[in-house]
């Protein structure tokens, strides 16, 4: 899953997650609505490790995009001393 599709999926599960837990204000007793609240809290759990490994393995391989313009200004700036 890509990164922009599991923001996605977390709000997601967050949102239901929120809805649940305002019905169990109003029925605190109620075992089905505890079991679903656990139930999305694991998804949202799975969903973001899911979350930080991707976002590991993309800035493994694919590192910020300023870091990448300084590197080249650094090359450059080499070049330009060496040939005085």
């Amino acid at each position: 899953m890509e990164l922009q599709s599991l923001q996605e999926a977390l709000k997601v599960e967050i949102q239901c997650h929120q809805k649940l837990v305002a019905q169990m204000k109003q029925d605190p007793q109620n075992g089905d609505l505890k079991k679903q609240i656990h139930e999305r809290q694991s998804r949202i759990a799975a969903l973001n490790e899911k979350q930080v490994r991707n976002r590991s393995i993309q800035f493994c391989f694919f590192p910020p995009m300023h870091f990448l313009n300084i590197l080249k200004v650094a090359t450059l700036a080499e070049k330009y001393v060496s040939r005085e």
